[in-house]
């Protein structure tokens, strides 16, 4: 996966250099504001491929998956503005130096949320189907899953904890609030039930709506 993330950011970051030589001119050989025509689709694809990209490889929420949220915001209904693809490509650059030097996100855990998406999408899948026991194995899989690499994240080692103290320690460490740990704990009610088999504690409306 790191293989595939480092390559994808190099061929990004050529096709980006291609674009910005690319851009239109005006008549006094500045960057004209705006790409219209036929260069649309190959700047816009360019775009949504780097802007997801950087979501990858730096989280949902990162100052770099922010920054290029906020840039690609600026549309414009006759074109690509021209400023966009030349911040976007900026940012990708600066990502790209940031991967490389091991100060985004740890590979284990763009592997883990690729893997919790297909979990996701497995148990989504299941509970439309209102087969609750599926279902709920697979979204307790996540949540476990999910709070012990929050725990190892936060420099503190989740063995031994069961899911209740776990989530109490990740409360004094700061890393949860009071309120999303107790909606957390209404979710672990339905793992252990999971867990212990007994399918008839659950409805399908605990594992989701």
């Amino acid at each position: 996966m790191k293989k595939i993330i480092q390559a994808r950011f190099e061929e990004l970051v050529k096709r980006g250099e291609e674009l910005i030589r690319q851009l239109p001119r005006d008549d006094n050989g500045g960057i004209w504001w705006c790409i219209t025509g036929d260069d649309i689709p190959k700047n816009q694809a360019w775009l949504e491929s780097a802007s997801n990209l950087i979501r990858i490889a730096s989280g949902q929420d990162s100052h770099f998956n922010t920054e290029c949220e906020k840039i690609s915001y600026d549309k414009t209904k006759k074109g690509v503005p021209s400023d966009v693809v030349q911040k976007v490509f900026a940012l990708l650059l600066s990502a790209k130096e940031e991967w490389e030097h091991g100060l985004l996100r740890e590979i284990e855990y763009v592997i883990a949320a690729a893997t919790f998406d297909d979990f996701l999408d497995h148990a989504e899948f299941y509970h439309k189907g209102n087969r609750k026991i599926e279902a709920s194995v697979l979204a307790s899989a996540v949540l476990e899953d999910t709070l012990k690499k929050i725990a190892r994240k936060n420099s503190f080692d989740p063995r031994g904890l069961s899911l209740e103290p776990l989530i109490d320690d990740l409360v004094k460490r700061g890393v949860l609030k009071p309120v999303k740990a107790k909606r957390i704990k209404g979710f672990a009610g339905v793992r252990n039930h999971a867990l212990h088999a007994e399918w008839d504690q659950i409805d399908i409306r605990d594992v989701g709506e």
